[in-house]
């Protein structure tokens, strides 16, 4: 009826995001698959398995029985944020001494953990905190959402304080990798450094990889419909089986049961066009965090200024233009490819990290 081209320029029309983000996305992502299988059969071998199917990716590498204590986790959450400056640690700060956070578990209280935005006051979290280290990384997450929220409302009205999920997932992202770097450059043991490897591996595979795989699936779901071909249990499983072998290659056992994954992903059902987004969130922290981190002082200096105003901004503007003025272009594919490199890194990493103990 308004003439759109396909239903992913209609999807993202709203948000006046050009639907190069997705195609470029979903064809980096294929293009790097390499380090995903790398990893995938490392964790074969080191795990001792004839066989390796969909399943296997949930069992650790090693167990390391640990507490991370909250009271003690603070002041590392803080020292992490070092890079974006000593306002923004100070703000940290605040979050944690000023009763912002409902920690523990609670009879009635909801899952999970999210930061609530109270418009004129300061956004609250609610955690489920049970002292093991994802814990500690869903902490500095949702601690990225409430500074994003803080500074937003600190500079922006009420009407464009809010922020889409195109940006949402950018500085809890980054928060996380921040904290990662400043634990694996201070653990001396050796099972806790392959530990939180794992954990920065999973989160790259699971926010990006995974995020991607659903995204090129729905994007060829929705184009079978637009052709006019007809939808079928029986061949949205196939398309999803053949993606899942293409990201994957050699370096999985296949079982049937996996073709029908696609069924239970209630996106694909409630909110089309919705996953891609984890994915350009997750690449956009990525290539942020290597201006913020690498380079001369002023060039580290300029992209924590570009990181903080993206914050500051809100939901001022469409968020592909708050990003670009950020730095980032996820229009072409630079910050994609930022995702494929520091996988292809961290793996080869934990690959270091286990010759040694063994």
């Amino acid at each position: 009826a308004r003439q759109f081209r396909s239903t992913l320029e209609a999807a993202l029309h709203a948000d006046d995001i050009p639907t190069a983000v997705v195609e470029n996305l979903v064809a980096t992502a294929r293009a790097g698959t390499e380090p995903l299988r790398r990893y995938h059969r490392l964790r074969k071998r080191v795990l001792g398995l004839e066989t390796y199917h969909a399943y296997d990716p949930l069992v650790p590498l090693i167990d390391l029985d640990r507490k991370y204590e909250y009271s003690k986790v603070l002041d590392e959450i803080v020292e992490a944020m070092k890079p974006l400056g000593t306002e923004y640690q100070q703000n940290v700060r605040l979050a944690f001494e000023g009763r912002w956070i409902d920690v523990y578990e609670n009879p009635g209280k909801r899952s999970g953990a999210y930061s609530a935005p109270v418009y004129g006051v300061h956004p609250y979290m609610l955690l489920n905190y049970t002292d093991t280290l994802d814990s500690v990384f869903t902490l500095a997450h949702e601690m990225g959402h409430s500074m994003h929220t803080m500074l937003s409302e600190a500079h922006q009205p009420f009407v464009y304080s809010d922020y889409t999920i195109f940006v949402a997932e950018v500085p809890s992202t980054l928060s996380e990798m921040l904290f990662f770097d400043h634990m694996l450059s201070h653990t001396t043991d050796q099972r806790e450094r392959i530990v939180l490897l794992q954990h920065a591996i999973d989160d790259i595979v699971g926010t990006f990889y995974r995020q991607c795989l659903f995204a090129d699936y729905e994007l060829q779901a929705h184009r079978l419909a637009e052709k006019g071909e007809p939808i079928t249990a029986e061949g949205l499983s196939r398309l999803y089986f053949d993606l899942f072998k293409a990201y994957h290659g050699d370096a999985m056992t296949y079982d049937d049961a996996a073709q029908i994954t696609w069924a239970r992903v209630p996106h694909f059902f409630g909110s089309p066009y919705y996953v891609y987004q984890y994915a350009t969130c997750y690449a956009s922290s990525a290539q942020l965090i290597q201006r913020i981190t690498s380079g001369s002082v002023d060039e580290r200096r300029e992209g924590v200024g570009q990181f903080l105003n993206l914050l500051r901004a809100g939901g001022s503007d469409y968020p592909m233009n708050l990003l670009k003025r950020a730095g980032v272009d996820l229009s072409t594919p630079p910050p994609a490819e930022a995702v494929v490199r520091q996988l292809d890194i961290r793996v080869s990493q934990l690959e270091a990290e286990i010759e040694k103990l063994t």
